[in-house]
């Protein structure tokens, strides 16, 4: 096992939720299809150069090195990811003939992401890559939080502050925080995705 130590990292990730309630043993293997293709369509939605560390679940976690992306740009990979998930899922719905909790619920499924950047290193194992540090866990703690909707653009107060136009976030973008054991209170700021459903 070998560590090594990297600059900043933007950590990006697009979060699926809507499933759990709703599926039973006998319907996961139609959930997991229709995840595994929403998943591909996120990564095949990917417009700024974002690599894939990993699948966690009904989440990818993307990263990025070296100059960060602007905070219009986040918001516009944001909006294209949101769009090209919400237009698939009318799809499915409307090709659908199976009447399963998974394949029945897909229309209540929603899409929320978070973006953090910061100092990250990486972790070899079994020739593995894994980041390491508080960046990534505090990008991960994000997912939990008090934003008081389903599906939007969370961007830690941290992250804002290093982007070229992360301070002038304007009214779009709500300020919010929440308190984390053994982080502290991490500030955020986030915009709601809602508007953009007339696009799919």
């Amino acid at each position: 096992m070998a560590t090594s130590s990297s600059d900043n990292v933007l950590f990006f990730i697009p979060d699926i939720s809507g499933f759990t309630r709703f599926v039973t043993e006998t319907e996961v293997s139609h959930s997991q299809h229709i995840i595994q293709e929403l998943l591909e369509l996120l990564v095949d939605a990917n417009q700024l150069g974002l690599e894939v560390s990993e699948f966690e679940g009904d989440a990818v976690l993307f990263f990025r090195t070296g100059t960060p992306p602007s905070l219009a740009e986040l918001l516009a990979q944001a909006r294209k990811m949101f769009v090209d998930f919400h237009s698939r899922l009318k799809q499915i719905e409307i090709l659908r003939v199976c009447q399963c909790g998974a394949c029945s619920s897909v229309s209540r499924l929603s899409l929320k992401f978070v973006a953090h950047l910061g100092p990250a290193g990486t972790m070899q194992v079994k020739g593995h890559s894994k980041f390491i540090g508080k960046s990534i866990i505090v990008a991960h703690r994000l997912l939990k939080n008090s934003v008081p909707e389903h599906e939007y653009l969370l961007v830690s107060q941290d992250t804002l502050n290093q982007l070229p136009d992360g301070t002038a976030t304007g009214s779009s973008f709500e300020s919010g925080s929440t308190s984390y054991d053994e982080i502290g209170e991490v500030a955020y700021r986030h915009h709601s995705m809602t508007p953009y459903l007339v696009e799919a």
